[in-house]
């Protein structure tokens, strides 16, 4: 082997695991089902009789993995809850989407936590819904959003609050390191 076919070879090696060691990502598979977050006492209190549905949204890259609770299937209560985790290998929740996110839901970004990032949104009755909304970031790479959405009756139970924002927490670590 001449001493150029050697270096063709050395240098092919080196870009190779150098292209594969580079992304340290979790594959979208990776991410833990956010309904093992929702333990029973927890939807005694938030969804009582309610069942959660789990459901996922995976490529190779990128992808989310949603627990959803209907509050009109099982209870007397009318409403949502909705769990979701998700990666995006590319940086898709860089500033800009972190900021529109906390926009919609007319709060500011902040540094405090959970996550990197947070925003949480706490929307008393309007006459149609009291809501929860609570984002949370890691990096560019993962987000977390916890979702609590009552029609009937027009408050959050008791805790709720306090209940969501650990789930939020919760769903934050849960991600892959």
């Amino acid at each position: 082997m001449t001493r150029s076919a050697a270096m063709l070879v050395v240098t092919g090696a080196l870009l190779a695991t150098a292209g594969c060691a580079a992304d340290a990502t979790a594959t979208p598979d990776e991410l833990r089902d956010p309904c093992a977050l929702l333990p029973a006492d927890l939807l005694a209190r938030l969804a009582p009789g309610a069942r959660p549905t789990a459901s996922a949204n995976l490529g190779d890259r990128s992808g989310t993995r949603e627990c959803a609770v209907d509050l009109t299937s099982g209870t007397s209560m009318r409403g949502d809850l909705l769990v979701t985790v998700g990666v995006d290998a590319e940086g898709m929740y860089d500033e800009t989407w972190r900021r529109n996110r906390c926009s919609r839901i007319a709060v500011d970004l902040t540094g405090e936590g959970p996550g990197d990032n947070s925003c949480v949104a706490v929307t008393p009755w309007d006459g149609g819904e009291t809501r929860f909304d609570g984002y949370a970031w890691r990096g560019d790479t993962y987000e977390v959003r916890v979702a609590y959405q009552v029609v009937k009756p027009e408050t959050l139970p008791a805790g709720a609050e306090a209940d969501l924002r650990g789930v939020l927490a919760s769903a934050v670590d849960s991600l892959p390191d």
